[in-house]
């Protein structure tokens, strides 16, 4: 498929959602939080926001978190060899540890030093939505919200009891199992869930490029687990429990002075125990206090002549006071602080036991002057150190009528080193100051009821960023990069098939270097195309997904990865009253591309499964 005319397809499905919708199309806008820290129609943010909710998740059939993520309007994911491989997510041009990741409201991102959220690590199944915020809103959410805030939600407790048991198999000797209840009596509302995943893998390292790599499949597997409690002690008085452990295995390829017969496994286990209070202070007055822990242990370990181990061990503990208030008038206000002690050690003495402390307090409030609607966010991070952070956001919308909206946006933001940037022996460097960025937006949206059609012109500019220094073999802050771009959505129904498109067009350009090359392994252009639709029984679904060209370094110098296209296909129905069926084609045209230099892309595959639910549920 030539890029002209998938990009072209993009734009033409979106432009028609609206003026074919079909009658029964729903009638509201899906809820989000991201964009203010309260729930509002994703039409009234002001901020780019997408939502995966947990209907969309079921029906993908997908159980690898950055794959979903792709999906999304400029989001790229890279790999080093498919599911449950190290890889990347970039948001707009950013990526690693200037993209935050939060997991039920907690910073999720290691200490160590990659500053990534292992999101490899974390099953779909087990999410009940996910809502990512592209530009950077340091102001809501602080550190590291540079390219932009993923925010998941893990499952929860619904109004009527559910249980549910599934089985899938597929291509690769791929299995996964999985169990889900929850249920309400009176005012305590319980859930619990886990997914186990295996899967014999193919070989993450192209032979032909890495031809001292271990040619053997690269099997990965991993169990996710989620546990919540919630009750309520009277009306808008809730306190709860909640716990996520998840510890993934991977057999990987290494491609530095490595022998055919060498043997690599990565362990990343991830642990989040959260205490919170939900409290209607007033009518007026609502308070969400969390008290939360989260670890993340990666270990690494060659089994070769020459055999040896690493192991980085994070810790955040957060405490997290958040209001909102309604102020009058429609007008919303919220602030709060976030107080976090960070810690890294390590279990092979990698590096000595190091702590940090960070606190910050923040205000915000949005509302709407006739047709003019407002939103400003201020906060101020202190972390030890590296001294205050000031960061703000600023939005405007203007109702023009008919369903249209302008918008326009300015703001800040930063991000403080990941312990490991700064401590970790060889190439830490303590002298590490964090990164800065500013960010405008524009755009223009229309929205009735469920469609909606949104362009946005953006523009990033980060500086003071990381990046390592062959000449001292450490970090320095001697890297600067800006994006800028046309990122468009659209949201609606073609007759009877219910359609999302999304295009991007961006220039992450390295401003550190003459003539701004475009960023390593970003591409200038994405698209994605979804449909879904309902015959008879049966629902069907389509998924193409589109990236632009990128440059990569191979050991022979930069190599162009070429464009590349995929198509994926799913499909699903009830047997009967307690057994549910569902079938996905993966990479349909058997596309060979790579999103790394060296690595395998996950092949064609094919998978199956069912889903029982007991009586009642």
């Amino acid at each position: 498929m030539r890029d002209s005319t998938l990009i072209s397809g993009a734009l033409a499905l979106a432009f028609v959602l609206p003026s074919h919708a079909a009658e029964t199309a729903p009638t509201l806008a899906p809820i989000v939080v991201s964009a203010t820290g309260f729930p509002q129609t994703i039409d009234d943010a002001l901020a780019s926001v997408s939502v995966i909710d947990r209907s969309a998740i079921a029906a993908s059939g997908l159980h690898d978190v950055p794959t979903l993520l792709a999906t999304l309007a400029d989001v790229q994911v890279t790999s080093n060899g498919g599911m449950g491989q190290s890889g990347n997510v970039f948001v707009r041009g950013f990526g690693g540890p200037d993209v935050l990741v939060l997991l039920d409201g907690v910073p999720m991102n290691a200490q160590d030093s990659t500053g990534v959220a292992y999101l490899n690590n974390l099953d779909a199944d087990q999410i009940e939505r996910i809502e990512v915020v592209r530009g950077n809103v340091s102001a809501i959410y602080g550190s590291g919200a540079v390219g932009g805030v993923v925010l998941i939600t893990s499952r929860r407790a619904g109004a009527s009891p559910h249980a549910s048991v599934g089985l899938q198999v597929g291509s690769r000797h791929t299995f996964t199992a999985s169990a889900n209840v929850d249920t309400t009596v009176g005012g305590t509302r319980v859930q619990a869930g886990i997914t186990r995943d295996t899967t014999a893998g193919f070989s993450a390292a192209n032979p032909a490029q890495f031809p001292l790599a271990n040619p053997n499949d690269n099997g990965v597997r991993s169990t996710t687990g989620t546990a919540s409690i919630e009750h309520d002690l009277a009306p808008g008085q809730t306190i709860g429990l909640r716990a996520y452990a998840g510890r993934g295995q991977a057999s990987y390829d290494s491609t530095a002075y490595a022998t055919p017969t060498d043997t690599n496994q990565s362990t990343t286990s991830q642990e989040l125990y959260q205490l919170f209070a939900n409290n209607r202070i007033s009518a007026d007055w609502h308070s969400h206090l969390q008290l939360s822990q989260q670890t993340t242990s990666n270990t690494i370990q060659n089994f070769s002549a020459f055999p040896f181990s690493s192991n980085f061990r994070t810790r955040v503990q957060q405490l997290m006071w958040k209001n909102v208030l309604k102020a009058g008038g429609g007008w919303i206000a919220t602030g709060g602080i976030d107080l976090q002690h960070q810690s890294i050690d390590s279990s092979t003495g990698d590096i000595a036991r190091t702590t940090r402390d960070a606190a910050a307090a923040f205000v915000g409030i949005e509302g709407t002057l006739g047709a003019n609607q407002l939103q400003l966010n201020v906060r101020n991070d202190s972390v030890q150190g590296d001294g205050a952070h000031p960061t703000a956001y600023l939005g405007y919308g203007r109702e023009l009528g008919h369903g249209f909206k302008a918008i326009a946006s300015w703001s800040s933001a930063f991000n403080a080193p990941p312990l490991g940037y700064l401590y970790a022996p060889y190439y830490g460097n303590a002298g590490l100051r964090p990164e800065q960025a500013h960010s405008v937006e524009a755009g223009l949206q229309w929205a009735r009821g469920a469609e909606r059609v949104r362009a946005t012109v953006f523009q990033t500019r980060a500086t003071d960023q990381w990046l390592y220094d062959t000449a001292t073999s450490t970090f320095e802050n001697i890297a600067s990069s800006r994006t800028r771009g046309l990122e468009f959505t659209a949201h609606g129904r073609v007759r009877a098939w219910q359609a999302d498109a999304n295009l991007t067009l961006q220039q992450p350009v390295n401003l550190a270097f003459a003539g701004n090359p475009t960023l390593q392994r970003q591409a200038r252009t994405l698209a994605n195309v979804g449909l879904r639709r309902t015959i008879g029984a049966v629902r069907v679904g389509a998924q193409i997904h589109y990236s632009g060209p990128r440059w990569d370094q191979s050991p022979a110098g930069p190599v162009t990865l070429g464009s590349y296209a995929t198509v994926g296909l799913t499909a699903g129905g009830a047997l009967n009253a307690h057994w549910d069926w569902n079938a996905r084609v993966q990479n349909l045209l058997a596309k060979k591309y790579q999103t790394v230099w060296g690595y395998n892309p996950e092949p064609f595959g094919v998978f199956v499964g069912v889903v029982w639910h007991p009586a009642g549920s």
